[in-house]
């Protein structure tokens, strides 16, 4: 055991004087660009995998179950923002071209900014976590201020008592929230079977008010009965139900990064649940995660082919390659935001925060209340030129500045992070709100899934959720998400108080 702590720390501590000598390495392609921009930029360009590879192989070494969010997040980070272009450039050494929705080269000066922007954000983010791991305590459950065994058996049993009441409130909510969810999912299927997958995003398909509420409720209530400690066959209904909604339905319209989400979090969950995040986790185990992320690939993979009618013949390399090159295109997101910043009409704070303005002032509740209080409907708009003037999704932006008529005949770049940081306030800012994520991966990576505030617990949960696309999603893209999760907090805790379920306060 001895022997063994000694090999990792040792190991560790060889992967972290090579993470310095990266960092010097940048440093002195930094000073150096003037002189040399080509060589430093191409530098630049492998100093960021030689990193994220070093980062990978430290979570390697000290324990990926002991650090699963950590390696999670930046896996998924290198596969939506690096895995594309490890291929273009060993196949046409365009270190500095960018494919996905419509060709960019960088001139040097834009890619030594772009190239700083994915170094910075990978260092920041792995200085973050180890921020926290070094000056923030685990996250614990309340713990019995006693050493009386038949006291501590007392309050175990009435916390079992407390837990199986609410248990009964939260599936009666999960069951009418599962219907409704599964209907609105399962009509947007069936409306949008007939089109292709752009000419998707160019449908609104609309239900009856109650239905989306309730849709909309459906993961809040789901994490609030993953949170409240449910028995081993509770809980694997409830990932089920959740997976086949969230995921399962969402893959019938081609939404790939949605069923990876899901995914990933039930592999978080389990481990979780089973208490591997605290213990050594058998060999085989890691290789069974590597069996199904590789059998994720290939699946992702026929999906893609599906989605793009393509009859491409298969080959296991080949199909590695395609799933990399179709799914790690939002670099260009970056890119494109370097190249075309000047372009937008407003300034980058108001496309960062605009999920936040959105999330309050139009969602679905605040519709409907209008529409009440009014009687006038506010129609929903589908994505093109008249959406794009009457929202500053940073999103939709990007892509209507980078090719209007691709955007409005249903094509997207997405967005990222990085871009919208970076749009707003700049390389620095990039720094500091990467060094932000990365503290909060530490903080959630140390969840207690069986702690007694079930809100809390469920809330951490939508903050993991979200965490797994976070690379290529918006910085507050989950703000619409975390809002409906207290809705349904608030709604749990009247139905708690309503039954007299409450927990003994301490």
């Amino acid at each position: 055991m001895k022997q063994s702590i000694a090999w990792k720390n040792e190991n560790t501590m060889v992967i972290q004087v090579l993470m310095i000598l990266s960092a010097v390495v940048e440093l002195l392609c930094l000073f150096f660009h003037a002189f040399d921009k080509e060589f430093c930029n191409m530098c630049m360009f492998f100093n960021s995998y030689v990193l994220i590879l070093l980062i990978a192989l430290y979570f390697l070494v000290a324990g990926i179950n002991l650090h699963f969010l950590g390696f999670v997040f930046f896996a998924c980070f290198f596969i939506f923002l690096m895995g594309q272009k490890m291929f273009v450039y060993f196949e046409t050494g365009g270190y500095d071209e960018f494919l996905t929705f419509q060709f960019l080269k960088l001139d040097p000066d834009e890619y030594f900014i772009f190239a700083q922007l994915m170094y910075g954000t990978i260092l920041f983010v792995f200085l973050g976590y180890q921020f926290g791991r070094k000056f923030f305590r685990k996250d614990t459950a309340l713990s019995l201020q006693t050493s009386d065994a038949f006291a501590v058996a007392a309050e175990e049993r009435r916390q079992d008592s407390l837990f199986r009441g609410y248990r009964r409130i939260l599936w009666v909510l999960f069951v009418i929230c599962f219907l409704c969810a599964f209907y609105m999912q399962l009509k947007i299927v069936i409306e949008k079977s007939d089109v292709s997958y752009t000419d998707g995003y160019l449908i609104n398909v609309d239900v009856n008010a109650l239905i989306k509420i309730g849709n909309y409720l459906f993961p809040g209530i789901a994490f609030l009965l993953l949170a409240s400690r449910p028995k081993r066959w509770e809980m694997f209904i409830a990932i089920l139900l959740f997976a086949i909604v969230e995921g399962g339905l969402q893959l019938l319209i081609g939404r790939r990064a949605v069923l990876a989400s899901v995914v990933l979090f039930v592999v978080w969950y389990l481990v979780y649940y089973f208490g591997y995040h605290e213990k050594k986790m058998p060999l085989r185990y890691l290789f069974i995660l590597i069996l199904l992320a590789l059998a994720g690939m290939l699946f992702f993979w026929f999906v893609e082919q599906v989605r793009s009618d393509s009859d491409e013949s298969f080959s296991f390399f080949g199909a590695i390659r395609d799933f990399m090159v179709s799914t790690g295109g939002s670099d260009s997101v970056i890119a494109n935001t370097i190249h075309r910043a000047e372009d937008f009409p407003k300034s980058g704070i108001v496309y960062l925060f605009n999920p936040i303005k959105e999330a309050l002032f139009n969602n679905v509740l605040v519709r409907k209340l209008i529409e009440i209080f009014t009687g006038q409907t506010i129609p929903s708009l589908v994505q093109g030129e008249e959406y794009v003037q009457a929202h500053d999704s940073f999103s939709h932006w990007i892509s209507y500045l980078v090719n209007s008529e691709l955007y409005c005949n249903g094509y997207g770049m997405g967005t990222s992070f990085v871009a919208e940081l970076y749009l707003a306030f700049g390389r620095i800012g990039v720094l500091f709100g990467s060094a932000a994520i990365g503290l909060l991966i530490f903080k959630l990576s140390k969840t207690n899934i069986r702690s007694l505030s079930v809100g809390s617990t469920a809330l951490k949960m939508q903050l993991i959720y979200y965490l797994f696309t976070l690379p290529r999603s918006g910085l507050f893209d989950c703000a619409t998400n975390l809002l409906y999760l207290l809705c349904a907090v608030l709604l749990f805790r009247v139905l708690c108080f309503a039954f007299g379920l409450r927990a003994r306060k301490r």
